[in-house]
């Protein structure tokens, strides 16, 4: 089993690998909970060509792809961005994305994808996300230090969500 995280940047194949992940992201937090019209509506809004061009090419935002024996498994989008008000004054990142496909929701897989994403936040003293209360990975993010900061409400279908953060461990 071949299992590597790597970077991915806005060529072809990385935007049509990130379309494919967001779409199945997207349509796994929200089908449940709205019809088929505004979620397509809502997809195609966040799977527009230019914007993601522009996304991927800030120098503030980094993507990695997990790869499970050379097939796209999952990603996460690495972005400096406002942070919540009970961050401020504080060295933090966001993680905007942290997804894997359900049928690669393995140990080695996550464990891949998580330490990469770790060697390159560890600068930062807090990292925080935004996941819907019932996101398959939440009890990974709490395995890994993440802890459950505010109930909130995601936008755009109003699903409850929590604001988790990490804090930097001490050596």
């Amino acid at each position: 089993m071949s299992i590597i995280s790597k970077f991915t940047i806005a060529t072809e194949e990385g935007l049509a690998i990130l379309f494919r992940l967001r779409e199945a992201q997207i349509k796994e937090m929200y089908a449940a909970v709205t019809d088929d019209s505004s979620l397509n509506q809502y997809i195609a809004q966040q799977l527009d060509h230019k914007e993601t061009v522009l996304e991927l090419n800030d120098l503030s935002t980094q993507m990695l792809t997990v790869y499970h024996n050379e097939i796209p498994a999952g990603y996460t989008m690495i972005k400096q961005v406002d942070q919540p008000a009970l961050l401020a004054d504080k060295k933090v990142i966001h993680l905007a994305s942290f997804y894997l496909l359900p049928n690669h929701n393995e140990e080695e897989v996550r464990a891949s994808l998580w330490n990469k994403t770790l060697s390159l936040t560890k600068q930062y003293e807090a990292i925080w996300l935004e996941v819907v209360q019932n996101d398959p990975l939440l009890p990974y993010f709490k395995e890994w230090g993440f802890e459950i900061s505010e109930e909130r409400v995601m936008h755009p279908f109003k699903q409850a969500s929590y604001l988790l953060i990490r804090w930097k461990e001490e050596a």
